[in-house]
């Protein structure tokens, strides 16, 4: 688990910066009842603070979408994953409750409203490559509400010209959806944590996001980190 393991290719020079962070010595379990008070105190909160503001009124909304716009697609149609937990807060929704390291990821992520992918660095074939997706990429996603670009269908995500995170055996993260392939469980010990910014924002905001999924982590799952570094 090291940084070098991870590269950033010239075609998203210009597009995106992007965190990344390794966390290892994971006790990982079901959601505990103070993850899930904390979840739903922020979910409170943020409903209390946003009410009657559209998506396109919240400024650190308008962050992430930059990636998209970047790229020259729309945001409103498939969206950051921090958007997506967002939306779904607002209309009154609980954030669904998966395991103590996924739920603390989506805790930072929802706050900061910065995207956040976990992995399972043992599912991961290294090295890793952040690039732009080619024609015809795409994977299988955990849960998908829009995409979909066939192979299939069900749960497809396609990558083309998205940001995606790739391996040895081809993509497995983008800043809107996750791999089943590379997905965390509960035995999961080892991780890769990627978050997303565009290239406008500074190098401090994702050093930000990334000291607190640190915090959060550490609280919640005793993770400790292996290290980490704003590509």
């Amino acid at each position: 688990m090291e940084v070098r393991n991870i590269q950033v290719s010239d075609s998203v020079e210009g597009i995106a910066r992007v965190g990344v962070l390794f966390l290892r010595q994971i006790s990982n379990g079901p959601v505990a009842s103070r993850l899930r008070e904390r979840m739903d105190s922020l979910g409170e909160e943020l409903r209390r603070s946003l009410a009657g503001r559209t998506m396109s009124e919240i400024d650190a909304v308008t962050l992430p979408r930059k990636l998209y716009h970047s790229l020259g697609l729309d945001p409103t149609k498939d969206r950051p994953s921090s958007e997506r937990l967002l939306r779904r807060v607002l209309r009154g929704k609980a954030l669904a409750k998966i395991n103590k390291l996924v739920d603390a990821i989506n805790l930072v992520s929802l706050r900061l409203q910065c995207p956040i992918g976990v992995y399972d660095w043992d599912a991961i074939v290294p090295p890793v490559l952040v690039r732009i997706g080619q024609p015809g990429e795409g994977y299988r996603g955990i849960s998908v509400d829009p995409p979909s670009s066939d192979p299939g269908s069900e749960n497809w995500v396609s990558v083309q010209g998205k940001l995606v995170v790739v391996d040895g055996e081809g993509p497995f993260g983008s800043p809107g959806h996750d791999s089943s392939r590379t997905k965390v469980t509960l035995g999961t010990v080892r991780a890769l944590v990627v978050a997303w910014a565009p290239v406008e924002a500074p190098k401090r905001y994702l050093e930000n996001v990334l000291r607190e999924v640190t915090e959060v982590t550490d609280e919640f799952c005793s993770a400790r980190v292996g290290g980490s570094a704003v590509l």
